[in-house]
């Protein structure tokens, strides 16, 4: 049975083609929508980003922005498209690995 789990969330995955937009806001905010990237802070001191996870189980994902602290991530912003690096791999939960590429989600299989 977990097999059949398996074969389906790959399916599901690979069928998404969700397109995430992003928002900058000072503070967490009270309600999170879905397939948005909220980046969190004050300009040009982003500290968080956050956003559901793309698989679909409905996990908050907190990126760390801050460069002192590990890990860490960055984002890029070109043409109205977000890009974060490195790729996203979650060790709890859903175990979902993927990079967020000019707004799109790219999913890796290991």
């Amino acid at each position: 049975m977990k097999l059949r789990n398996i074969l389906d969330s790959i399916v599901k995955r690979s069928s998404s083609s969700k397109k995430l937009s992003f928002q900058f806001s000072s503070d967490i905010p009270e309600v999170i929508e879905e397939e948005v990237i909220y980046i969190i802070g004050e300009k040009k001191f982003y500290w968080m980003a956050l956003f559901y996870c793309p698989c679909g189980c409905k996990e908050v994902i907190k990126l760390n922005l801050l460069k002192e602290a590990s890990p860490q991530w960055q984002f890029f912003i070109k043409w109205g498209r977000i890009t974060f690096h490195p790729s996203i791999w979650r060790k709890v939960g859903c175990k979902s690995h993927f990079h967020v590429k000019k707004g799109n989600i790219k999913w890796s299989y290991v």
